[in-house]
């Protein structure tokens, strides 16, 4: 009996030990008489982590609102499965369509991303497209990135060379199938 207690007592240690351990708090080393030493570790110190960046719609130039929830804050809103869309009932306003976005705090970024939305429709998912960034919100320049999307529903990930900005602009001067609506499920950033 006190063999198999002796055993048991050792599983348990060992047990622990290797939880301890697993957890990072801890290194262990056999002494001379065979039995475990326990010794804390030092932790190297942990940079802080970044500030969450929020997203926020300031504006776009074309929402449909009446025939279905298409508004621009669908874009920002972090669901995949609401989108904004552009008018499509009683007028269809042609490409170039563009959406305005905030960060908040301001912030370094090295790209962006689109996700196309996620029904059964492609209407309206972005081919050709500009990005902007700037500090006012007024004055964007010269895109810092622009391109062409292919027509999936993945993610679409662009890189650029860091910018720092408050606000972003995300252009789109054409529709996968040549109509006049743009749609976005999700517009992301990507922090330096």
């Amino acid at each position: 009996m006190k063999i198999k207690m002796n055993l048991m007592l050792a599983g348990a240690s060992a047990l622990a030990v290797g939880l301890f351990l697993s957890a990072g708090c801890a290194s262990w080393t056999a002494n001379t008489a065979g039995k475990a030493v326990v010794s804390e570790l030092t932790s190297p110190p942990v940079a802080p982590a970044a500030p969450k960046i929020a997203l926020k719609l300031v504006r776009v130039d074309s929402e449909e609102t009446a025939g279905e929830d298409g508004k621009g804050a669908n874009a920002v809103d972090g669901d995949p499965n609401t989108f904004w869309h552009t008018q499509w009932q009683d007028a269809s306003p042609e490409c170039p369509h563009e959406i305005v976005i905030e960060l908040t705090p301001p912030a370094t970024i090295k790209g962006f991303t689109y996700l196309p939305r996620q029904d059964d429709s492609d209407h309206g998912t972005i081919k050709g497209y500009e990005f902007y960034v700037s500090n006012d919100g007024q004055d964007f320049g010269q895109p810092v990135a622009k391109g062409e999307f292919e027509n999936s529903k993945n993610l679409k990930t662009v890189t650029f060379e860091p910018k720092a900005c408050r606000f972003i602009k995300l252009k789109a001067l054409s529709e996968v199938n040549g109509e006049a609506w743009t749609t976005a499920a999700e517009i992301g950033m990507v922090p330096q």
